[in-house]
């Protein structure tokens, strides 16, 4: 009879994932993970894999929780600038509350270049956030609400890549004031 799990794999997870985001890919030793989860390394094993699917897995339900937020901002407004406005609102919120820099920002600039699985999954998260702002951005359109002749392809593209600018922002200069006018001055150059 196989012996039963006594850990809960998703706490076990998220314990890997903080570790990871405390100190990065590369930095974290797979004794340091052990430690951590506080199970034998035959379990891990067993269990996640090696150090690499286990970052695979955290950064999977990272993306996932994030992408969950950012729906949940957008649901809260039927007016699809407002929806636009609330998601980088909640970001901006998570930027100046936050102890740490997200980790699909942290993940982009230590391994995309680097790793295959990793940059594939950051893609593939980046192009799920364009999808969402480029919806909103349609329905904006449409509705009158927004008047551009930009693509909202492009402008959904923009947006997101300036969330990571708020993050650079809020960490390089760890002025609260600054990084709120750099979101407003986001916002009101999509709303053009």
């Amino acid at each position: 009879m196989p012996r039963q799990k006594e850990f809960d794999y998703e706490e076990k997870l998220k314990c890997a994932r903080n570790l990871f985001w405390d100190k990065g890919y590369k930095a974290t030793s797979m004794n340091e993970l052990v430690d951590a989860l506080e199970i034998n390394r035959s379990s891990l094993y067993h269990t996640y894999g090696n150090k690499h699917e286990l970052f695979l897995k955290s950064l999977d339900r990272y993306i996932q929780k994030k992408e969950e937020e950012y729906r949940k901002a957008a649901k809260k407004s039927k007016d699809p600038m407002k929806a636009v406005e609330n998601v980088v609102q909640s970001v901006l919120k998570s930027v100046l509350e936050d102890e740490k820099t997200c980790l699909v920002v942290n993940s982009t600039f230590e391994l995309a270049r680097t790793d295959k699985a990793v940059k594939q999954r950051l893609t593939r998260q980046t192009v799920s956030s364009v999808k969402l702002f480029q919806e909103l951005l349609e329905m904006a359109k449409e509705n009158g609400e927004l008047k551009t002749d930009r693509e909202s392809g492009v402008l959904a593209h923009f947006i997101v890549m300036n969330i990571t600018s708020i993050w650079a922002t809020h960490i390089l200069f760890g002025d609260e004031q600054l990084t709120t006018q750099m979101t407003d001055f986001l916002l009101e150059t999509i709303k053009g």
